[in-house]
């Protein structure tokens, strides 16, 4: 099952970037339907606007969405909050969390990520799993204008979602302080806390995530370059 966050005020976007129009539909519409088009995926659960992520999904034609669950103050939280929508579910379950804000994921990216969480073929399941991919530019640690060290980019990885996790252990982890929750960047990031194995998948370039008005720009090219592997001519929204 899929958890998807779409709670962002997009303060940097002056509006909630999950519904700022690409090629005249909300992104978050995008994001939907990828994971509607996911054979991985069976159920699909949401964080935000309850009415307006309703009526995108209805509109989308998205047979795989539950229900919604209000957003928290932070990135965290609100995993926490989309949590309780799943309370009667399995907790060997694996659920995916992804950022709304990612709306050109694909299908393909969300079966490697699934895939890696089931075991892949060594068959030895981690605690986690995450897209990502090598930084390729050269990244300084800077106090300032003074740079104090340059960090090895061989070992630096651009992190990205749908991150996959078992249900048991996200609801054991998101049971923590709320000053926890708040210092956390992604859910990852609190299984390696806790001394788990997270695993990592490569992620795709273009799933790219709406922070600036460029990105905006980026977005529409890649999907008028790509709109024919997306799939929308067969009306499904």
């Amino acid at each position: 099952m899929a958890l998807v966050l779409a709670g962002g005020l997009g303060r940097r976007m002056g509006r909630p970037k999950q519904f700022i129009e690409l090629l005249g539909r909300p992104a978050l519409l995008y994001t939907l339907h990828a994971f509607e088009r996911a054979p991985e995926v069976e159920r699909l659960y949401a964080v935000g606007d309850a009415t307006r992520v309703k009526e995108l999904a209805k509109a989308a034609g998205v047979s795989k969405y539950r229900g919604c669950a209000l957003p928290g103050e932070h990135r965290s939280l609100s995993t926490r909050n989309g949590l309780g929508l799943l309370a009667g579910e399995d907790p060997d379950t694996i659920v995916l969390i992804h950022d709304g804000s990612r709306c050109l994921v694909t299908p393909e990216i969300i079966g490697r990520v699934v895939e890696a969480a089931r075991g892949g073929p060594s068959g030895e399941a981690p605690d986690g799993v995450i897209p990502a991919l090598p930084v390729s530019d050269t990244i300084k640690v800077a106090d300032g204008a003074s740079v104090l060290e340059t960090l090895d980019r061989t070992k630096l990885y651009a992190v990205q979602t749908p991150q996959a996790f078992r249900l048991g252990l996200l609801r054991d982890l998101h049971a923590g302080s709320d000053d926890l929750l708040r210092a956390a960047t992604d859910d990852a990031s609190l299984v390696e806390s806790a001394g788990g194995r997270v695993a990592v998948v490569r992620g795709e370039k273009t799933n790219i995530k709406l922070t600036s008005p460029e990105d905006l720009i980026l977005a529409e090219a890649i999907l008028g370059a790509h709109r024919g592997l997306l799939d929308l001519r067969e009306g499904a929204f």
